[in-house]
């Protein structure tokens, strides 16, 4: 598992940097469609791994308070960074697109940690504690899968009409609650997950699921298609849309596949430490690519390398740093 989780994070790294360098996507949009299931993909490992063990409210109470921790800590650096920097080095706050920041300080900084728009990443602490909370109610989750399922397809339905038939892109705060912080979204790949381990069920790639991946990614890569060339965008749509959902679904045999032959030591080690990855690699990498953009001119790809082993290299001198550490300044630092 560690291999896939290493392959999942990667792909992160790869889809932000390549958002963030590429000032035209037209010719990386089946690139991106590809990696686009890949944190649909981790809540479906998420909830295989909580299927698998034993539930204890304090320990999961306990669990969450430690991974607000870890979050409240690289979210209050980036904001910090945000402040002092501004400029192009905040392009990443989602915070300021969003939301009006223009009281005092303190309320800025509160509106960013507490709305979970502190960089591109940082909803899934939002998901992750929401999932963590959840699962401790969840005692079969086969008896409510079927009403995820139709919740997922309904919501998921109404974000690829939207994209099909409006000229504009779904309301900033609205929108979210739609596509990042939708619970119904969210809780159809972890329980699908969970009910995986209970059905004793290992998903492996075979050549009918191979053929409806293909057919969804094909129709997938049109729908972002065309929800590029109308709002030069994909947010929203990247992972919340009807073929996406579905693609998600057929992606964790095809990742899983892919990861096995691709179990290196470095993608295993990502995957121990994904979470770190998965908390740092925003908005530090883009903060390192900007600075080092006005110093060398570097064809898109070479920064897009550039940024993904910067976010590695970053983790291992966290990694280092932290065997320094004592346990609970540790945890908020590494998360471990």
């Amino acid at each position: 598992m560690e291999a896939m989780k290493g392959l999942l994070i990667l792909f992160v790294l790869i889809s932000h940097a390549v958002v963030s360098v590429y000032r035209d996507l037209t010719f990386l949009l089946p690139v991106l469609r590809f990696v686009s299931p890949c944190v649909f993909v981790f809540v479906y490992l998420f909830g295989y791994s909580q299927g698998r063990m034993r539930k204890s409210p304090l320990k999961i109470i306990r669990k969450s308070f430690f991974f607000f921790l870890f979050y409240l800590f690289w979210s209050s650096v980036s904001f910090f960074l945000y402040s002092l920097l501004d400029g192009r080095y905040s392009k990443v706050w989602v915070t300021k697109q969003v939301f009006s920041v223009d009281g005092t300080l303190l309320s800025k900084y509160l509106i960013t940690i507490f709305s979970f728009t502190g960089s591109w990443q940082y909803y899934f602490v939002f998901v992750f504690i929401m999932l963590m909370v959840i699962s401790v109610f969840i005692k079969d989750p086969r008896k409510i899968f079927p009403f995820s399922l139709v919740g997922a397809i309904l919501s998921s339905s109404f974000v690829s009409v939207w994209f099909l038939t409006k000229d504009e892109l779904l309301p900033p705060v609205e929108g979210a609650f739609i596509t990042y912080f939708n619970p119904v979204h969210w809780l159809f790949p972890f329980l699908l997950g969970h009910k995986d381990v209970l059905e004793r069920r290992e998903r492996s790639l075979k050549k009918h699921s191979l053929a409806v991946y293909l057919a969804l990614f094909g129709l997938g890569s049109l729908e972002y298609w065309n929800a590029y060339r109308k709002f030069r965008s994909l947010i929203g749509i990247d992972q919340f849309s009807l073929p996406g959902v579905l693609l998600g679904v057929y992606s964790v045999e095809v990742f899983s596949s892919v990861s096995k032959k691709l179990s290196f030591p470095l993608l295993k080690r990502m995957g121990r430490y994904s979470f770190l990855l998965f908390m740092i690699h925003m908005p530090f990498q883009w903060m390192f690519y900007v600075f080092l953009d006005t110093l060398i001119d570097l064809p898109e790809w070479c920064w897009v390398l550039i940024m993904i082993a910067f976010s590695v290299a970053f983790m291992e001198c966290l990694l280092r740093f932290a065997k320094h550490l004592p346990k609970p300044l540790r945890k908020v630092v590494i998360g471990l």
